[in-house]
């Protein structure tokens, strides 16, 4: 009998998506298969990265914020827990 090893994927948000280490970071985590949230102000680039994550085969959708706003970013916590029931790691780029 052979054992099968099923990774566990990850729903993971991260905060400050659209620019610094934010964009890779969430290729990298896309393409290992975990879901990724991206939160920023920059809607258009967050809206960019999630089409360039999809067409590559990875799962990923945004959600404008502004990481400074504490009430921001209790909303963005709260929209990822009533779609995916779970949130598993929260990156915080700002």
């Amino acid at each position: 009998m052979t054992a099968t090893v099923q990774t566990i994927r990850k729903v993971i948000l991260i905060a400050g998506a659209s620019r610094g280490c934010g964009p890779a970071t969430a290729r990298q985590l896309a393409g290992e298969g975990h879901h990724v949230v991206l939160g920023a102000r920059r809607s258009s680039k967050l809206h960019a990265l999630v089409t360039e994550i999809r067409r590559a085969g990875g799962s990923a959708e945004w959600y404008a914020l502004d990481v400074s706003q504490p009430e921001e970013m209790r909303e963005f916590l709260a929209f990822a827990e009533d779609v995916h029931k779970r949130v598993d790691i929260v990156i915080n780029n700002v």
